[in-house]
């Protein structure tokens, strides 16, 4: 007979996979969308008017057609036209759950991804702000050393200013660690520390491309992000001073012995894309993305 008693010291494990919340629960709802066709004045004037990197794309019954972001732009400069500069990558249900949102914003390597409904209609966006919160409740524990994120690219600090862009502008890398001669951090830049230092010679746009003088559109905080458009009109000046005298002192910088909760802290209360991760030598050892905490959910 055979005895079907399972013993006392017998271990047992079971899997329970854990249930993932739907994008609905967290995509930022009724997102600002432009239209197709259209032109690319048209999508930088809404980026602007509502502080946006980017959005979703429309047709003219409403349906999703796409996505276009500031970076879209900054790669297509020489397109007017909006069709040819937007991408349409496959959206997300809102029944759908997280992962599979986090899934296309790592194999995209883009920070916005479209929710539709069942018929098509966009009623949301997903960028890794709408993550960050989930990920500090299911992963938080975990130590930055334990996560796979990005190299470093150091910067000397008494590189020009006129130098730096021309490296972002080719690399398409929007963020360095700045270090003096001893190979320790002193500072951290990125594209808006640049982008603030640049004098745009707004009458040149405005004569360009028409607008009237009571039109605002392309006001300094907005056309910072589109820079690459008015440097290939030569209608910016770069000064040439030093990145010393541009980067942000003493940035918010996490460790590899500290936990993940903790730099996605600093990233949802700073707003930042990134984060330095600084070895037990003092030394920058690379840089935590939002997309490095997103493949979490995979």
């Amino acid at each position: 007979m055979t005895n079907d008693i399972i013993p006392t010291n017998a271990l047992i494990s079971v899997n329970y996979e854990v249930q993932m919340p739907t994008v609905s629960t967290v995509m930022t709802k009724n997102p600002v969308v432009c239209v197709v066709p259209g032109n690319i004045e048209s999508v930088v004037k809404i980026l602007t008017k509502h502080g946006l990197t980017g959005m979703p794309v429309v047709n003219n019954n409403g349906k999703y057609a796409g996505v276009i972001s500031r970076r879209d732009i900054f790669k297509n400069h020489e397109e007017s036209q909006t069709a040819m500069v937007m991408r349409s990558p496959v959206p997300v249900k809102e029944s759908e759950d997280v992962s599979v949102a986090a899934r296309h914003m790592v194999e995209q390597g883009k920070r916005h991804v479209a929710v539709v409904s069942e018929d098509n209609r966009v009623v949301g966006i997903l960028t890794p702000q709408n993550l960050l919160k989930l990920a500090m409740e299911r992963f938080g524990d975990k130590k930055i050393s334990e996560i796979e994120y990005d190299r470093v690219i150091p910067i000397w600090e008494k590189t020009p200013l006129k130098v730096l862009f021309n490296v972002l502008t080719i690399s398409s890398v929007f963020v360095y660690v700045v270090i003096d001669e001893d190979g320790k951090m002193i500072g951290l830049i990125t594209d808006r520390d640049i982008f603030d230092k640049i004098v745009v010679r707004t009458d040149m746009i405005s004569s360009e491309r028409g607008m009237d003088e009571d039109e605002d559109p392309w006001t300094w905080n907005g056309m910072r992000n589109f820079v690459q458009y008015a440097v290939q009109k030569n209608m910016v000046e770069i000064p040439s001073s030093p990145l010393s005298d541009v980067m942000v002192k003493e940035p918010k910088v996490t460790y590899r012995t500290s936990k993940l909760k903790d730099a996605i802290q600093i990233l949802l209360n700073g707003n930042f894309n990134q984060i330095p991760v600084i070895s037990a030598n003092g030394k920058p050892s690379g840089m935590l993305y939002d997309l490095d905490i997103i493949k979490l959910f995979l």
